[in-house]
């Protein structure tokens, strides 16, 4: 086991997001977002990057966008420090997508993607699509809604997903269920509480990945919003998984602390 204090980058990020109005009910849309490394180099990386046509017909959009799954599913990324949701499958950001959003109606949804030729960590080798991904959302007052579809089109494996959120005032409950091919399933709970400026948050999450072993997750926090803008936190996540080789088993554990100041602009 190894121990070590580190001061890293947290999704430090700048980018344009806007929108150009071109008459009879359009407009153009467009978001172009880098990555920036605030501890070290200063390195740009590649996060969102799209553009698209929006209406009353609903929105299309091109390019480096978050999976519809992602936004359907994945409720209990709600920490600070990046990467504390291991217990979630899906895919998060994917380029060369193609995305449509329908209209809302009184807070349903429906949206559909496209990640076509990808090339890049996503790319199942497909001459087309290499994935499809369908959510449908309802989102009303306190009330948040998600189910999704994705298929990896090469080998037409499907994993769907369903999330809630409930807003009670005071406080906040979360779950999340994923399931895939080959009996994987994933499972999540999560809450927050709000004390003012004070928010404390907690998830727990559980993973089968069938005959080839299984793990948990979980991470709690601590927020002290200063402005609506700067925020101080403190969070701890613990990671355990075993995995079936057949005649022998590995296990892998994660333990994290993080505290961290985050201001946006």
């Amino acid at each position: 086991d190894a121990e070590a204090w580190n001061v890293e980058n947290n999704a430090s990020r700048i980018g344009v997001k806007g929108s150009e109005d071109l008459g009879n009910g359009l407009a153009a849309v467009y978001q172009f977002e880098f990555g920036v490394d605030a501890s070290d180099t200063g390195g740009l990386s590649g996060r969102l990057a799209y553009a698209g046509i929006t209406g009353g017909f609903g929105t299309f959009a091109m390019g480096r966008q978050w999976t519809p799954y992602y936004g359907s599913v994945d409720k209990i990324d709600i920490m600070q420090v990046g990467n504390m949701n291991d217990a979630y499958l899906g895919l998060t950001r994917v380029g060369n997508a193609v995305a449509y959003v329908t209209p809302n109606f009184n807070g349903l949804s429906g949206k559909v993607a496209l990640v076509i030729d990808n090339g890049g960590a996503e790319d199942t080798g497909e001459d087309f699509a290499d994935w499809t991904n369908v959510s449908v959302d309802y989102d009303n007052g306190p009330l948040s809604i998600g189910a999704s579809w994705l298929r990896e089109n090469s080998g037409e494996d499907d994993l769907w997903g369903l999330a809630g959120k409930y807003n009670f005032g005071m406080f906040a409950l979360i779950g999340q269920y994923e399931s895939a091919e080959d009996d994987v399933t994933s499972w999540a709970l999560g809450g927050e509480v709000y004390f003012g400026n004070n928010t404390l948050r907690a998830v727990y999450g559980d993973m089968d990945f069938g005959d080839f072993g299984d793990g948990t997750n979980w991470a709690i926090g601590v927020e002290h919003n200063f402005s609506k803008r700067t925020r101080i936190f403190a969070e701890y996540q613990d990671f355990d998984a075993e995995a079936d080789l057949g005649n022998e088993s590995a296990e892998a554990e994660l333990q994290r602390f993080g505290v961290g100041i985050r201001h946006d602009f």
